[in-house]
């Protein structure tokens, strides 16, 4: 991945956080539908990865708090599968500290008819570890996917809220 970006983008080394979003976005889903506790996003794929790589799917931009972000995408007729990843490094937490996530930063994808498409998160109680993850707003985990089936061709808009970012603004990739 790194040499064949590193081919299209004038031998410049690609960003880590660049990387991670391509290879989690790219996974071929395990388990339950959608990221699971067992398997996460699924099984590296890497041809699905380069993909990604030579179709320039790459977004990098930064949120403060409190800010919004927007741009929109054109989903093409017969796509069996739309998947947004929202990624970023997050700053480090206080090691005491009961929540580890510092800067939460929000993804929304909206459809053609204005309808709201939530990342899919797990439930982490304990009893419920094993439930498939539901469309929900996140503010556990640095890495968000908004999975969409059969999406309906036409213009999507894809969203990102600095929802509480004390420590910006903070960079992220889609």
């Amino acid at each position: 991945l790194t040499q064949h970006y590193k081919h299209l983008n004038g031998g410049v080394q690609p960003p880590a956080d660049v990387l991670k979003t391509i290879l989690l976005n790219g996974c071929m889903d395990l388990g339950n539908p959608g990221p699971d506790y067992k398997y996460g996003f699924g099984s590296m794929d890497v041809s699905r990865s380069l993909k990604i790589i030579d179709n320039n799917n790459i977004r990098v931009d930064s949120v403060s708090n409190g800010d919004n972000r927007s741009f929109t995408i054109n989903v093409p007729p017969n796509t069996a599968q739309l998947k947004v990843m929202l990624y970023w490094h997050d700053v480090p937490a206080n090691p005491s500290s009961a929540k580890q996530l510092v800067n939460d930063v929000d993804l929304v994808v909206t459809d053609p008819s204005a309808g709201n498409h939530l990342p899919l998160g797990l439930d982490p109680t304990p009893t419920n570890v094993n439930n498939t993850a539901t469309e929900k707003t996140d503010h556990l985990n640095n890495a968000e996917q908004v999975t969409i089936n059969n999406p309906t061709a036409g213009t999507y808009t894809i969203n990102t809220n600095g929802f509480s970012i004390p420590f910006g603004p903070q960079k992220y990739v889609i």
